[in-house]
């Protein structure tokens, strides 16, 4: 602590009478807070006491309904996020903020890229990153990418993030929930430089013992109101939680089992390759079994092997009965129930009410005849509030406004109410306030009395000492030492793990310092369009060994200028796709532009043409604008949107062009099909246009912020891009390329024709797909998208070489998408 040094500092930061109100709650009622320069401030409250929205209010993520924030005693006012990054206040979030689909550096610096114009210094990234890493004492590698990284690194990598915009004032909300002791000391000892340096630190965490270690002054928040604030010398645990809770609280743990049942669940020689050797233990009728050591050991890894969540070897028998590999579904069914730690990801469905949340595993169950019994998923929600002490305005209200405390309610209530044999839990308490982790063991406890065996892992040595009856320490992927209840000591457990763990951790370093090689990153990004190249490779090969007209100039001239208008609509789609959507007015407003190019670009005078080119790509950036308006203003999904504006546009091209028809100027022709030996111009264009979008894909801004936005939105917006921007930006881009592609079919054909680009809305799509580009957004290269146009067109042609009937590229063309939507998703699953 430092408060001499920050008693008579004036506020660096300060707030007063902040008000904010979501539907059916007051979440804040006239606050007023205030932070020093050099000074860590606590602070504490129950879940749903208000701390994390008011923090919210700082760093710009919500606007106050009434009040004044000011910052060097100067009024201010917040926009959005990236304003608050702009006037130097950060936010560490309680659950990440991370994008997966992002290496480290790119999330550390996303929003504040290194370098001049629009590409990023990547060296610089790299370097400042690695840097950041070493100051937090952690080996992270810059290149990884966030999906493949622990919980406790993902919170480690944020605070760098943080740590990255040198803010005068940081907030961290639970920093320390998902990190071991020794991350935990490393990180203090960065805070008190910082507070050294003069910066204002707002310290959030339910761990009070952590509080009145590091902080100078902490202040208790109820119910949306300050309570009181404190120098933290003058504070105590027990006056900060009787403030918390408006009461005395017992720190004490429920009595531990008599003695345990029958077996429940034999786990024997459970093994998963580089990961798990050979694990065996028995979980008992009423008792709770911790799996300790130190953190990334294996204990996750055994959790979710056990309850059916990977692949693994070995036997694991519930009642007797083997379970190993019968899937989540049929273990849960079983009596088999996994709670995972990150709740936001794999506990709940956000966008959902509680009542929904509650009701989701037991749809089955409570419904006849395939219709679901109102009645009893309503008096289960109210029995979940009731019981849990849920504090939510209704059973209705969204789960995502509902504090991360609550949230982990929901997430117990629903698996009570299923009644099982084995209950696996990860990081129950991870995030939640002292009374609602009190109320959580007790509920564990009498769970365990019901009958259930209980699997727990913790982070929190005390936790596992005060609430299992065996701990299981874990190192190196085995179980190292069991230790009993009348033996369980922190240093008995850390000593087991830390001792055992000497070889893996300087095995761990060393690897750490292998880091992530250019071939594997190549790969990566560039596996799939290697398939892709070998396939074109082997299908042209086998078409010229049966065709001797396909290796002709005449037949490779025509491939590279169909290859083109297919290469700009999927250009623009790919930008879409990237961002989680999809454009189907592509196809339509090629047809469009056709038809319009017929009526305007009919003379060769260099004056109409030049008008008529104008109107062709204004309709085009019209109609992308448009979609995206549509989808920003008025919340329209992509897919409805695009749905809606395929048929509008499709009818004015009938409108124009009922039937194929008019004409286009021979000099407009000439210039789109004019070749240089035996490529047209135009196909060498498209390649340049394709080359610079890989690189502002790779190395660029823009590319992060697409890549951002797509995989996580929210993400994106919290660390200042303007997401919403962005996607209309994306779909105006879509529209232009649609545009560019329209004017090259109607240079092809020579006339206008409102059917001729109805194909290129599926075909499109499925080059970008089959390209690698995720339909769920933030995965994707122009390299692929290019090699994807290259084999549709490349079927097409062999098919006609063989002379099979043109039909069948329709089905190729739905089995190339299908493929490789398929290949994604079984990638995507084997990573989680």
């Amino acid at each position: 602590m430092n408060v001499a040094g920050t008693a008579t500092a004036a506020p660096l930061l300060s707030v007063e009478g902040i008000v904010k109100t979501f539907p059916g709650v007051r979440a804040l009622a006239g606050v007023a807070f205030d932070c020093r320069a050099g000074e860590i401030h606590g602070l504490v409250g129950e879940n749903g006491a208000g701390k994390s929205t008011l923090m919210r209010v700082l760093a710009g993520v919500h606007a106050p309904d009434a009040g004044t924030i000011r910052l060097r005693g100067t009024p201010v006012a917040f926009d959005g996020p990236q304003a608050a990054r702009r006037l130097g206040i950060a936010m560490v979030y309680q659950d990440t903020r991370l994008v997966g689909e992002l290496d480290v550096a790119q999330n550390v610096w996303l929003g504040h890229e290194p370098g001049g114009g629009l590409i990023m210094d990547r060296a610089a990234m790299e370097r400042e990153t690695a840097r950041l890493m070493a100051r937090l004492g952690i080996a992270i590698d810059p290149r990884r990418r966030v999906a493949e990284l622990s919980t406790a690194e993902r919170q480690l990598v944020e605070i760098a993030r943080a740590l990255a915009t040198d803010a005068a004032v940081l907030i961290l909300d639970e920093p320390t929930s998902a990190l071991a002791a020794g991350e935990v000391e490393r990180l203090f000892a960065v805070l008190d430089g910082l507070r050294r340096e003069g910066r204002s630190i707002v310290f959030i965490s339910h761990r009070i013992p952590e509080v009145l270690r590091i902080t100078d002054r902490v202040t208790v928040m109820k119910d949306g109101e300050v309570m009181a604030t404190l120098d933290t010398a003058a504070a105590d645990a027990g006056t900060l939680v009787r403030l918390m809770v408006g009461r005395d609280i017992a720190m004490a743990f429920p009595p531990k089992a008599a003695a345990p049942g029958a077996v429940r669940l034999e786990v024997s020689d459970l093994s998963v390759p580089g990961r798990l050797g050979g694990v065996s233990f028995v979980l008992r009728a009423g008792e709770i079994v911790g799996l300790g050591g130190i953190q990334g050991s294996g204990q996750r890894t055994i959790a979710r092997a056990a309850a059916g969540l990977m692949p693994a070897q070995g036997e694991v028998r519930l009642d007797g009965q083997s379970v190993l590999g019968i899937g989540a579904r049929r273990a849960i069914a079983r009596g088999l129930v996994y709670v995972p730690a990150d709740r936001r990801r794999e506990s709940l469905f956000l966008p959902h009410s509680l009542r929904e949340n509650v009701a989701v595993p037991h749809l089955t169950r409570w419904s006849r005849a395939g219709i679901l019994e109102r009645g009893r998923e309503a008096a289960a929600a109210a029995r979940t509030i009731e019981r849990l002490a849920v504090r939510t305005p209704s059973p209705e209200q969204a789960v995502s406004a509902l504090s991360g405390g609550n949230q982990q309610k929901v997430v117990f209530g629903r698996w009570l109410l299923a009644e099982p044999k084995v209950l696996i839990l990860d990081e129950p308490t991870q995030g939640v306030d002292v009374a609602t982790k009190l109320e959580l063991y007790r509920l564990v406890r009498e769970q365990a009395a019901r009958g259930t065996a209980v699997l727990l892992l913790s982070s929190d040595v005390l936790e596992l000492i005060g609430l299992c009856d065996r701990v299981l320490v874990v190192a190196q992927g085995r179980i190292v030492d069991e230790v009993p209840s009348q033996e369980l000591s922190e240093e008995r457990i850390v000593g087991a793990a830390v001792t055992s763990e000497a070889g893996a951790t300087a095995a761990g370093a060393a690897a750490a310092r292998a880091g992530v090689g250019y071939g594997s990153l190549l790969l990566r990004r560039y596996g799939s369009a290697l398939l892709l190249l070998a396939l074109i490779l082997a299908l042209g090969a086998y078409t010229a060994s049966a065709s001797p007209w396909f290796l002709t100039q005449r037949n490779l001239g025509n491939l590279a200028l169909q290859v083109v208008p297919l290469a700009l609509a999927a250009l623009g789609q790919l930008a879409v796709i990237l961002l989680a959507g999809v454009d189907l007015t592509v196809g339509p407003l090629i047809s469009l532009t056709t038809a319009i190019a017929s009526f305007l670009l009919a003379a060769d005078d260099a004056g109409p043409v030049a008008a008529g080119l104008v109107a062709c790509l204004g309709t085009g950036l019209a109609v992308g604008l448009g979609n995206g308006l549509l989808i920003r203003l008025f919340r329209i999904p992509d897919l409805v949107a695009t749905l809606a504006t395929y048929s509008v546009v499709f009818g004015l091209a009938l409108i124009v062009r009922p039937s194929p028809g008019g004409s286009v100027a021979g000099g407009f022709m000439d210039a789109v099909t004019w070749k240089l030996g035996t490529f047209p111009v135009v196909a060498i264009a498209v390649l340049a246009l394709y080359l610079v979008a890989e690189i502002l894909l790779l190395r660029g801004r823009l590319g992060a912020r697409l890549y951002a936005t797509g995989a996580s939105e929210e993400a994106a917006y919290l660390c200042g891009i303007p997401t919403a921007r962005i996607r209309v930006i994306a779909y105006a881009f879509s529209g232009l390329a649609a545009a560019v592609a329209g004017l090259v079919i109607a240079a092809r054909i020579g006339s206008g024709d409102p059917q001729a680009g109805i194909p290129f809305t599926l075909s499109s799509i499925t080059a970008t797909v089959v390209g690698g580009a995720s339909i769920f957004g933030g995965r994707g290269t122009a390299v692929g998208t290019l090699l994807g146009c290259v084999l549709l067109i490349l079927v097409q042609n062999a098919l006609n070489q063989l002379h099979v009937s043109a039909y069948w590229q329709y089905i190729w063309t739905g089995a190339l998408l299908l493929v490789a939507v398929g290949i994604y998703t079984l990638q995507r699953g084997r990573r989680t």
